[in-house]
């Protein structure tokens, strides 16, 4: 189109100079506006998609210009030139962390996952010319470079306990966003959220740390049930007590072998009725003499 204009209007104007003529020359100065107008609205202005930035360039340096918002901008043709877009929506990355070392030399292995946006008026000037032609394809993988190493930096500090710990994970999830929003915060990056998956480690690492937490769960139901036992017993009286450390001295003695023999009360009434059977005996004597 552009090709067509100009050669119409240089017919025109070969034209009106041979032959000469109002009519000619009102067509050529026509053709030469409409030409200058299409011109304009074709390269005078950029149409940028909404929830995204365009980059300019300068023409003749090739190096970049300026950030443009969503909409339509005016731009200089001759000296100015749009290069690309850099999304601005909501992005995230994933991925595994390997042989993390805690402060006590245990590898570990870490899952995470992010949320980020992207402002391109937030970069600083120094670093906008990198930025500019790096973000549109490497915004994935600056974030996780940046995220393995602050991920790496927080458990360095941390021990294997610490990191099972209850609630570890989100305070590892808050401590690596708050290091990652200070690094990449010049770069234009915000983070919505940032979340730790997985935390796998050495097989003999895992089962001594469920050993040792069995043996707390013990410890803490053995503390459970002797604080229930002394609220029970500080409602005995001492009369009570006095049987408790009976019964206890008796038990101690039948587990070192030792046999207490203690009176039941079947001797005790065969005993109490000799007597009884004595003057029944008595009587029945008295009364076998004949009365006179």
């Amino acid at each position: 189109m552009f090709k067509l204009f100009v050669v119409l209007t240089v017919s025109m104007f070969g034209a009106a100079f041979a032959w000469g003529g109002a009519l000619l020359w009102g067509t050529a100065v026509s053709l030469i506006t409409l030409l200058a107008v299409w011109a304009y609205n074709r390269y005078g202005f950029v149409q940028i998609p909404e929830m995204e930035v365009g980059v300019l360039f300068h023409k003749r340096r090739q190096s970049f210009a300026r950030f443009v918002p969503g909409g339509r901008h005016t731009i200089n043709p001759f000296t100015e030139q749009f290069s690309h877009t850099i999304p601005t929506s909501s992005g995230s990355a994933n991925g595994r962390c390997l042989a993390v070392q805690t402060s006590g030399g245990i590898a570990l292995d870490v899952e995470w996952s992010v949320n980020f946006d992207i402002d391109p008026f937030q970069i600083k000037a120094s670093a906008r010319p990198k930025l500019a032609r790096n973000l549109p394809k490497k915004a994935n993988s600056i974030v996780s470079k940046h995220l393995d190493n602050c991920l790496r930096h927080v458990l360095g500090e941390m021990t294997v306990d610490q990191v099972c710990e209850p609630g570890a994970t989100r305070r590892l999830e808050r401590a690596v966003k708050q290091q990652l929003t200070a690094r990449l915060a010049e770069a234009g990056f915000s983070f919505s959220r940032i979340m730790i998956g997985a935390i796998d480690m050495p097989r003999h690492v895992k089962a001594a740390l469920e050993a040792a937490q069995e043996r707390a769960v013990q410890t803490e139901n053995e503390a459970r049930s002797l604080a229930r036992l002394q609220q029970v017993v500080s409602q005995f009286s001492e009369a009570d007590m006095q049987r408790l450390m009976e019964l206890e001295r008796i038990h101690t003695l039948g587990q070192n072998g030792v046999t207490l023999v203690y009176p039941t009360a079947v001797n005790q009434t065969s005993v109490a009725g000799r007597p009884s059977f004595a003057k029944l005996k008595r009587g029945n004597t008295r009364l076998s003499h004949p009365i006179s």
